[in-house]
């Protein structure tokens, strides 16, 4: 069998207890790059359960917005 295409996509979503600020604005900045890091990790773990886990490859934060 040929294996499938990845396909790409993108999810938008709300967190309802993480204060904006500006430094979310920054992916060089430090707190970006921690937030960015425990989405991804949170997003991987919930996706890798779900019924896309055994296609899924991971997933990537690109911004944060208000």
């Amino acid at each position: 069998t040929t294996p499938a295409a990845l396909e790409h996509f993108t999810v938008n979503f709300t967190i309802t207890n993480l204060p904006y600020s500006s430094d979310l604005e920054n992916p060089d900045s430090a707190k970006f790059r921690a937030t960015q890091r425990v989405m991804n990790t949170l997003l991987d773990r919930l996706l890798k359960g779900s019924s896309i886990g055994p296609v899924f490859q991971g997933c990537e934060t690109t911004d944060f917005r208000y």
